[in-house]
């Protein structure tokens, strides 16, 4: 994947910095430019070129960045995880003139594109961030057996992610926190359990729900009061 970085003097002195990444998909050339324009402007925009004509733009503004403390760092993370989307995005044939193919047409290989979609993750991307949803129950009970259904995906890929470690915690006022439920997810990113939620003496408690996978973690917490209802 032919990518760069640039950077170059702008009005002000200010400093333009972005990347530009040229993906093949469906016998097309698209070409990805992301760019941050800077403080005084507070957006990072992405452009998808295609023939020498703009195809698809998506802007970002970031001043709860600005308002943070103007960290670089965190301004140069944001700019590239948002081109490495639009890169992936391209990829997975979301801005094919003709519409999206189904899974594996336009592939170059044998393979699926879901598989070249994780190579490109694992090579190009590194680790991938969580995100956990809870799809079952609605409501957690006090002294009711309760189907747990936890979903986790990758953020960027939003492909189901295998063998995340799911642990389910409840904390109270009065004592150490206790695990009611773990395991890990299956292929198709869920884990599914049987968990009773015990009463609390001190009236009120807390679940925390995490998703762990190597490095990369994400949890969900939720308030409980006595009559097992969750805020």
């Amino acid at each position: 994947m032919p990518s760069s970085c640039y950077s170059s003097p702008a009005r002000g002195n200010r400093v333009i910095t972005g990347y530009n990444t040229d993906v093949e998909y469906g016998g097309r050339i698209y070409h990805i430019q992301t760019e941050d324009k800077g403080a005084e402007n507070p957006v990072l925009e992405s452009l998808i070129y295609l023939g020498g004509e703009i195809l698809a733009s998506h802007r970002t503004a970031y001043e709860d960045l600005l308002a943070a403390g103007s960290d670089p760092k965190a301004v140069a993370e944001r700019l590239e995880t948002q081109h490495q989307r639009m890169v992936l995005n391209v990829r997975q044939g979301r801005y094919d003139p003709e519409g999206l193919k189904p899974l594996g047409s336009g592939a170059s290989s044998e393979r699926g594109l879901e598989e070249l979609v994780l190579d490109f993750l694992a090579h190009d991307l590194g680790p991938e961030n969580l995100q956990m949803s809870l799809e079952s129950p609605v409501r957690f009970e006090v002294g009711k057996a309760l189907d747990l259904c936890v979903r986790v995906r990758g953020e960027l890929s939003s492909l189901p992610v295998r063998d995340a470690k799911i642990s389910l915690r409840l904390i109270t006022p009065v004592e150490k926190p206790r695990t009611l439920l773990e395991g890990k997810t299956d292929s198709g990113g869920l884990f599914r359990g049987v968990v009773t939620l015990p009463s609390s003496e001190g009236g009120s408690a807390a679940l925390w729900l995490q998703a762990t996978l190597g490095q990369e973690s994400v949890e969900l917490k939720w308030l409980v009061g006595h009559d097992g209802g969750g805020a």
